[in-house]
């Protein structure tokens, strides 16, 4: 994997070069100044292109960038490390010699070298371990194979019970953020499989599993999820670092607007930079054009006096507009309500593409209704994925555990499953865990479908004939904060699926950790259907989950 690094100064001089290519940066500066990059946190962000990824430190006045000429599995913590430590190698070296002489320019050039030759060595470690693996194998089974020429009955079970343990597979875990594989034991395949352990089961090979207790708030004797504060950004600190910067003169987007425009401006360009600086917040150009199109109307239609300061201040007022709830996001109240008055359990149905994470959050859902002393029954509706049912065993297996060391739940949670099928198989189990539920004293229903292409007709047609026979009182869309434009079709195309008596009446925004502050596919979605947002999803754990903070993510839209 070709990679180069470059130490520039906000000036655009170059202080260190490794590898001496330096052309392709012309890309990253472009997004600095552009101010369309992706930033991970504080003072460390990415821009990909064509076959290269950029991870770049902001130190100062300086930047210390790195790019790869192909996608790279390394981790970012490890490159933000790295980074930071050629830096601090740097500004040491710069504050104490003079980098203009050879013998310290030999010098520092050793010293970064070494920390980015480590970087990639750390990535080739990973693919040199597995090479390692595989010969090992091949050696073992080969050795296996020529010691059975004398005995073959005997020998055959014992070379295949050798190839066994040797081929262990590994298990992956998600460990503080990261993918760790560990060994499985040999010839032990079970400890691949969570979905049949035990309620209480906390054997010393399973991990201890993790909530934050501070996730929910108790109001009136009822459990509420916290707002979203600070997961979009960095600390007060840095905010207001990043302030004052915007004051100065090279500071911010809106700095940068004062400086070209002044008190006066036109409303056709300052529509444009708002627009454009909308869309490099993962706003579709439609939908931005729209909210700025609709400003610009009230402005020419008013007569008043246009500026920046009253501009930003119309386009906040209006995407605080869209993001606030126009109907009652009170579902706790609901659920309650319901299991006093009704025999029949609360059912909501979770929906969304593939992969964005309806399962995860679904169990996040089940904890917090757990709390609140609910009773659960989860429902696999999903029967076409594999495994699909066994994650749903592994979610209830961990909610269980957590449950009974609860000392303040008195609710209960169970995994409602009749296997593999098709169509008129996932309507029927459906039908059968309600019955089953009511039946059984469950306060609420979860019911988790099968992800499925949004823009694909034959596999969004089953939705309208699940909905019409499951009937549930609410559905919720898990949707992507990191699936950019595309989110206004996919929103769109949920939302029409269940015919014209049904619609979507929440979403939950799955991995707003992952995107800083480009979380415009929150707007695309809202924008689209008129659909509030219930929760975000900002995590691994069962309290990863928060409610939408609308001030907050305004600020990052117009960060």
């Amino acid at each position: 994997m070709s990679h180069s690094l470059v130490i520039f100064s906000t000036s655009g001089k170059i202080n260190y070069q490794f590898n001496n290519k330096v052309h392709p940066f012309n890309e990253l500066i472009s997004s600095i100044v552009n101010e369309t990059y992706h930033e991970i946190e504080s003072g460390f962000f990415t821009i990909s292109t064509v076959q290269k990824r950029f991870y770049c430190a902001k130190k100062n006045k300086n930047y210390v960038a790195l790019y790869f000429d192909a996608v790279t599995t390394l981790d970012r913590e490890k490159i933000k490390s790295t980074l930071n430590s050629i830096w601090k190698t740097y500004h040491k070296i710069a504050e104490e010699e003079i980098l203009d002489d050879k013998a310290t320019r030999e010098k520092l050039q050793k010293l970064i070298d070494y920390q980015v030759s480590q970087l990639m060595k750390f990535k080739q470690s990973t693919v040199s371990e597995s090479v390692v693996e595989q010969t090992t194998t091949k050696s073992k089974n080969n050795s296996t194979s020529s010691s059975t020429t004398n005995n073959n009955n005997t020998n055959t079970n014992k070379k295949q019970q050798s190839s066994s343990a040797v081929k262990g597979k590994k298990m992956r875990k998600w460990i503080d953020g990261q993918l760790v594989e560990e060994e499985a034991p040999a010839g032990d395949s079970t400890a691949l499989d969570f979905s049949s352990s035990k309620v209480g089961d906390t054997g010393s090979s399973r991990e201890q599993l993790q909530v934050d207790k501070a996730a929910f708030t108790k109001e009136n004797d009822l459990y509420i999820v916290n707002e979203l504060n600070d997961i979009l950004g960095g600390d007060d600190d840095d905010e207001d670092e990043q302030d004052s910067e915007s004051n100065g003169n090279s500071g911010g987007f809106f700095g940068k607007l004062s400086s070209y425009f002044g008190s006066n401006t036109n409303i056709e360009s300052l529509s444009k930079d708002f627009c454009d600086h909308l869309i490099s917040k993962n706003i579709s150009p439609p939908t931005a054009k729209k909210i700025t199109d609709k400003i610009k109307s009230e402005f020419t239609s008013s007569k008043a006096k246009i500026t920046t300061a009253s501009y930003k201040q119309t386009l906040i007022n209006e995407l605080t507009k869209i993001l606030t709830p126009n109907v009652s996001t009170d579902l706790l109240h609901e659920i309650k309500a319901n299991s006093s008055t009704s025999a029949r359990p609360y059912v909501i149905s979770v929906v969304g593409v593939n992969g964005v994470g309806k399962s995860t959050n679904l169990a996040k859902l089940a904890y917090w209704l757990l709390q609140n002393n609910l009773n659960v029954l989860i429902c696999a509706c999903d029967t076409f994925r594999s495994g699909a049912v066994e994650q749903l065993k592994v979610h209830v297996n961990n909610l269980q555990r957590l449950n009974s060391s609860s000392s303040s739940s008195n609710s209960k949670i169970d995994l409602f499953e009749k296997g593999y099928g098709g169509g008129d198989h996932v309507v029927a189990t459906a039908k059968s865990a309600i019955q089953y539920a009511a039946e059984e004293s469950y306060d609420i229903v979860l019911i988790d479908t099968a992800g499925r292409t949004h823009s694909n007709a034959k596999l969004m047609a089953p939705l309208k004939k699940f909905g019409e026979a499951a009937n549930p009182n609410k559905i919720i869309m898990v949707g992507e904060a990191l699936v950019g434009t595309d989110s206004v079709e996919q929103a769109t195309n949920f939302n029409n699926a269940f015919g014209n008596k049904r619609s979507l009446d929440f979403f939950i925004i799955s991995k707003v950790d992952t995107v800083g502050d480009l979380v415009g596919a929150m707007i695309n979605m809202v924008m689209a259907t008129r659909v509030p947002i219930l929760f975000v999803g900002t995590g691994q754990t069962y309290t990863d989950i928060k409610r939408l903070s609308v001030k907050r993510v305004v600020e990052m839209l117009m960060s």
